[in-house]
């Protein structure tokens, strides 16, 4: 499929990492079979700029998300992070056709926040692929089993040692370049340590990666030393499996041994601000783990916890937190939000991109209206400072995804999303939700 853009607005040296610059391109983008075939620059002062132009950027990476808890929306506000996990292991009358539709709606709501990669999670991940592919969006999928059950309260679907994977053998048929099939658990309380080992050992066997809830508040550390006899990821580096094919979600509760430990094996953090503050299982130390180096991504986690599902909201809410947690305006410049966005996402998910728009790559792009309230005053330029500082109002105009527009003015292009919304309401008509008893656990 062939596509054209003309006359939209570029940063200049936006290929380049780390640039800061107020300088853009007025541009011809030429795409062919998906891929940027060629682009024609030429400058423009930001005072020339016009609301009728385009600003165009490559896609963002959603680092950490549930496709298959849209239905606990607004059924689990207010619960602490024991209760809603509990609440989560209450078997749900909803079936693969369900989870389809749940999975769908999600992921086209993570595109419309700019999300054009994603790195999702499921303990049942047939419809979750099937959902991947039917929309055409790229990134991997985190297939989770659990052996045990060290919290409280209800216990999740479990798997024998020995089935493990041959189950998974059967999900990694749908690995390929567009969706990588990672594996996992829950968190360390779902996994035993000969789970997390056979993990690393699958891993390393089938060239993917291990991705897992880590110190995801006091509690779930506090049993992890009670049942383990140590920390979680003390326990990841006494079993010698804290590698570079680990990738760690929250790490709210960790000190300061464990942060070097971390930046040493190679592991990336995935940041989750909203999750984590609406849980209140605390704040992790980013400014830590970027001073030693370590791999940070972004999610938004789960329409459970957050509850939506907008990557750019989770960006502005992390970088406003760190800012006042640190007491300094700019903890964490836009270069490095952008990082976490792109580049350090792209590389968790083992995706090929290289998260700039250049010849040769994907066109996963976003068209940004510069008719959008957000934008005034246009001559000041300053154009990606929008979509941090003004993300609970920015949003893109049109989607691409290998050239093909998904979402064109606000909206879907097809009618996945209508569909899915149709079948996720009908099926809470029919009062089917098994919420969680109100006294719960203490």
């Amino acid at each position: 499929m062939d596509s054209f853009l003309k006359s939209i607005i570029l940063e200049s040296y936006g290929n380049e990492p780390h640039h800061k610059s107020n300088s853009y391109e007025l541009a011809d983008i030429f795409i062919k079979d998906g891929v940027i075939e060629k682009i024609d620059r030429t400058a423009i002062s930001a005072f020339d700029i016009s609301s009728e132009h385009f600003f165009v950027t490559s896609g963002f990476v959603n680092s950490h998300l549930h496709p298959n808890q849209l239905l606990d929306r607004r059924m689990l506000d207010e619960l602490s992070i024991t209760n809603l996990l509990s609440a989560m292991h209450i078997v749900q009358k909803k079936n693969d056709e369900d989870r389809y539709h749940q999975a769908i709606f999600v992921l086209l709501d993570a595109l419309k926040s700019g999300a054009t990669s994603v790195y999702a999670i499921a303990s049942r991940p047939e419809p979750v692929i099937r959902a991947f592919n039917d929309i055409g969006i790229i990134g991997a999928l985190n297939c989770v089993f659990n052996d045990v059950w060290e919290g409280k309260g209800n216990v999740p679907a479990q798997i024998s040692l020995e089935d493990v994977e041959k189950q998974f053998s059967k999900y990694f048929e749908s690995n390929c370049e567009n969706l990588k099939i990672h594996i996992g658990s829950a968190s360390i309380l779902t996994a035993s340590n000969e789970l997390l080992t056979l993990f690393n050992d699958i891993a390393i066997r089938y060239n993917t990666r291990v991705n897992i809830h880590m110190s995801e508040g006091i509690e779930s550390v506090e049993a992890c030393r009670k049942n383990r006899g140590t920390s979680p990821v003390r326990l990841l580096e006494n079993l010698g499996i804290l590698n570079e094919r680990w990738n760690l979600i929250h790490a709210t509760t960790v000190d300061e041994e464990e942060i070097k430990l971390i930046a040493r094996s190679g592991a990336s953090i995935i940041h989750c601000p909203v999750s984590n503050a609406k849980t209140g299982v605390g704040i992790a130390p980013m400014l830590e783990f970027h001073k030693n180096g370590v791999n940070i991504a972004i999610g938004t986690d789960a329409c459970s916890n957050n509850n939506t599902n907008n990557i750019l909201n989770e960006a502005y809410f992390a970088t406003l937190l760190h800012n006042g947690v640190h007491k300094n305006p700019l903890v964490f410049s836009e270069e490095i939000i952008f990082d976490w966005l792109t580049t350090n996402g792209l590389k968790i998910i083992d995706s090929p991109s290289s998260g700039k728009i250049e010849v040769g790559q994907r066109a996963d792009l976003l068209l940004w209206s510069l008719k959008d309230p957000c934008f005034v005053p246009l001559p000041y330029g300053k154009l990606r400072s929008v979509l941090i500082n003004n993300a609970p109002d920015a949003k893109p105009h049109t989607v691409m995804l290998a050239g093909k527009k998904i979402i064109e003015n606000y909206i879907c292009t097809n009618d996945l999303e209508k569909i899915a919304t149709g079948a996720i309401n009908a099926w809470a008509r029919r009062g089917l939700y098994n919420e969680a008893p109100s006294d719960f656990i203490p």
